[in-house]
């Protein structure tokens, strides 16, 4: 008898075009997304209006978005880099140039740089989540856990800051990734732009000098 032969190994098919064709529809759902959850909010904004806005069927919004909630906290991440092909925060450009800076002084001011940055594109989503965790207890679980892993990745941070230079005497890296995360979150800047009005220059100017003075000798 005649050995079978083993069965013929198809290669996967791969389009650059088709991908191409899914990333720009993937963006133009975010963008939609953001767009809609920030001018309507969350309740008043439907998976259907997406689709509609963006261009495309509502069973594909459904298809990268399996739920309302994942295209939201999507939406929030868009918001910062304008890319749905988004790598873990650390692992982006940002991050990455304040683990490579040897200067103590300049690694926290080219950190404080991106955050305010960072913080002022991702405040309307995140504003946005917040009020919408006043009703939806599922996204009010996706804001706590959006925010503890902001203290994660800050911790993180600080251990570079730590690596370069001496924190400034009696500050324990507990403490300091637990100041930096209070002073660069969404709420701090609602309070100054918002509150006092200030602009997003001043505001980025106050982050770095208080970052500075706060984590340096």
């Amino acid at each position: 008898m005649t050995p079978a032969e083993p069965p013929v190994k198809r290669r996967a098919y791969r389009s650059p075009l088709r991908e191409e064709r899914a990333r720009a529809n993937k963006t133009a759902i975010l963008s939609a997304a953001r767009d809609l959850f920030v001018r309507q909010g969350y309740p008043a904004t439907s998976v259907s209006a997406v689709a509609e806005t963006a261009g495309v069927s509502e069973d594909l919004v459904y298809r990268h978005f399996p739920t309302k909630r994942a295209l939201l906290l999507e939406a929030l991440a868009f918001s910062a880099t304008g890319t749905g092909e988004n790598p873990p925060v650390l692992q982006q450009a940002g991050p990455q140039a304040v683990r490579d800076e040897r200067d103590p002084r300049r690694q926290v001011e080219r950190f404080a740089a991106s955050i305010a940055e960072r913080t002022a594109l991702v405040r309307p989503v995140d504003d946005v989540m917040l009020s919408a965790a006043l009703v939806d207890e599922q996204v009010a679980q996706m804001h706590q856990d959006m925010h503890r892993e902001r203290l994660e990745h800050l911790t993180t941070v600080v251990g570079w800051f730590a690596a370069t230079g001496p924190l400034r005497d009696g500050l324990d890296l507990d403490a300091a990734a637990t100041t930096v995360w209070a002073l660069t979150g969404p709420p701090m800047h609602r309070v100054l732009v918002d509150g006092r009005g200030w602009d997003q220059e001043r505001y980025a100017q106050w982050l770095r000098d208080t970052l500075v003075a706060t984590l340096r000798p």
